[in-house]
């Protein structure tokens, strides 16, 4: 029978090399603890039962229900309306849903340029709503969004929309 042996060879490492492996495995460690994420993701569990937006459009127009010119901007010289068309879904029993518009001369804290509420209920458990903003003269050019309420204050979406 024959023996085998297994030789390591080890180098001799100069000081200067072990500080230089210790530098770098440290500047790696603490390179991916920073206190300021570059990501994130999140979850829940659907709300079963609970009325819930499957679709939703802003557009210049609403024809035969239907959102007509879906954009998500707007010519101050061209129109003189901005609509959200939403679609509802799991409506068992009467909701409010309340809209908030704010121009670009609003904030979150100020009131809203204008509100309104509307009242609905469905027999097959799908709705279609829609609502709409009269753009002022003079026209108020910017970023304006609009906020979606439902039964006074469970918020369900915000949406951007541009007026040129």
């Amino acid at each position: 029978m024959h023996q085998t042996h297994t030789f390591i060879k080890t180098l001799p490492a100069d000081r200067y090399s072990i500080l230089g492996i210790v530098l770098l495995s440290l500047t790696m460690a603490l390179s991916g603890c920073g206190e300021d994420p570059s990501g994130g993701s999140g979850f829940t569990d659907l709300g079963r039962g609970e009325p819930t937006i499957i679709d939703s459009a802003l557009a210049i127009a609403v024809f035969d229900d239907r959102p007509d010119g879906i954009t998500d901007t707007f010519s101050a010289e061209h129109n003189d309306q901005v609509y959200l068309w939403i679609l509802w879904a799991n409506i068992t029993e009467e909701h409010t849903a309340e809209v908030l518009w704010y121009s670009p001369e609003e904030g979150h804290d100020d009131p809203a340029f204008w509100s309104e509420k509307q009242t609905f209920t469905s027999t097959t458990g799908d709705k279609i709503t829609w609502f709409y903003v009269d753009l002022p003269e003079p026209d108020i050019i910017g970023e304006w969004f609009v906020e979606v309420y439902l039964d006074g204050d469970l918020f369900e979406r915000s949406y951007i929309f541009w007026v040129r």
